[in-house]
């Protein structure tokens, strides 16, 4: 195997340790020859000049994201910048690319040997779900035979394919990176494997995922300041509402509501991710070996 790991990498300043556990755990836990295909667009400075240490990190030169500022700009520019890595990475020969982000790294000595094992003729493909871009795994005949997209087009997105693919997935009206590959399996009638939670140990639901016991993927880093999680149940029927309001209002009535509500009032499931992001981060930064333990194996909480 000549594996490519393909990586946008956009970290906080208060991130850089844990760009240092996502980079460490890579090199300990690979034993096939592998090259980190690295977008560094949205990196800052200091972060740039620390992968440049790095033998097996190819730094990518990608075309800037020039799309609209708009709500969903974030996921589309992401996707924007691993489509061209991935090329990079095919054009240069690999065999088998992940994809994967700054706060997902794997867990066991051979990992991608173990993802290898996963495909076959049902199984083209190899990720977890809903955010398929932490962790997608394929080999280049996929790619080079259906050509598939991170993100549905504008056209796809509004078919009843699509939205057949969301139902089937219990996905409704949800869009995250790498989904695309998702829908591609869907249309070909091919087979995917979903890597599955497989945590024993955890403070939330969606922060500090253990999958298959081989990927860890933290979840948020790059955004958990203004994340609303779609799949958080708690909210589920206030994020509705929300929606449904959201399409009777003007817009100008809607901004006046902006203005007199706080944030806080209006996606009230921001403030519990932040704190499980927080919570969850200090526990991995301060002794990442006890907090992926516990997370593998459960234990009380307060340790």
């Amino acid at each position: 195997m000549k594996l490519g790991i393909v990586v946008c990498y956009l970290v906080n300043e208060d991130n850089e340790k844990l760009l240092d556990i996502h980079l460490q755990k890579i090199k300990e836990n690979t034993t096939s020859p592998f090259t980190v295909y690295a977008g560094t667009n949205m990196l800052l400075p200091q972060f740039v000049k620390k992968l440049r240490q790095y033998d097996f990190i190819k730094l990518c030169a990608c075309n800037n994201y020039e799309g609209p500022d708009e709500k969903s700009r974030g996921v589309k520019e992401h996707s924007h910048y691993l489509e061209q890595l991935i090329k990079v990475a095919i054009d240069e020969g690999v065999s088998h690319i992940v994809i994967m982000h700054p706060d997902s790294f794997p867990l066991k000595v051979g990992w991608e040997e173990y993802l290898e094992n996963k495909l076959s003729k049902s199984h083209t493909l190899v990720s977890i779900f809903p955010q398929m871009s932490a962790c997608t795994f394929f080999n280049r005949d996929f790619y080079l035979k259906y050509q598939p997209r991170l993100l549905p087009s504008n056209k796809e997105e509004a078919s009843i394919s699509w939205t057949n693919f969301q139902k089937a997935n219990q996905a409704t009206n949800l869009v995250e990176g790498g989904m695309g590959y998702g829908y591609k399996t869907y249309l070909e009638s091919l087979g995917w494997y979903r890597l599955k939670r497989s945590n024993k140990g955890e403070y939330n639901s969606h922060i500090g995922s253990i999958f298959d016991d081989v990927i860890f993927h933290l979840g948020s880093a790059s955004e958990y300041k203004n994340r609303s999680m779609s799949g958080y149940g708690k909210f589920k029927l206030y994020r509705y509402f929300r929606k449904v309001i959201a399409k009777i209002l003007s817009n100008s009535i809607k901004k006046k509501i902006q203005n007199i509500l706080s944030y806080k009032v209006l996606y009230p499931e921001v403030k519990i991710n932040k704190d499980a992001f927080m919570r969850s981060r200090e526990k991995l930064i301060n002794d990442p070996e006890g907090y992926l333990k516990f997370l593998r194996n459960g234990k009380n909480k307060s340790n």
